[in-house]
């Protein structure tokens, strides 16, 4: 992956966790700091996989990596450094 890409989709995903923080925070995004749960609700593989929540427009949450970005070292990384520093922004409001 080029360096471009990867910070097309670093913009991308820290666009959409905005999104959700200012929506409803990381507990409800991460539903209770799930990892797995923060990259699915992202959605850049595919689209965000459950039903929309009411503030979502399709457009902010479709599709935008493809299979093989999204199986890479490359994507992990991104997804790993975002969430953590998420997580540690947002820690508090996960142990209220």
């Amino acid at each position: 992956m080029t360096k471009e890409r990867k910070n097309e989709i670093k913009k991308e995903a820290t666009r959409r966790l905005n999104l959700w923080i200012n929506a409803e925070g990381f507990d409800e995004m991460t539903v209770g700091g799930s990892k797995i749960r923060f990259d699915m609700a992202l959605g850049l593989m595919g689209g965000y996989p459950f039903e929309p929540r009411s503030w979502m427009k399709e457009v902010d949450f479709s599709g935008f990596v493809s299979r093989d970005e999204f199986d890479s070292n490359d994507y992990d990384t991104i997804i790993d450094e975002l969430y953590l520093d998420a997580y540690y922004t947002n820690k508090a409001q996960l142990e209220n």
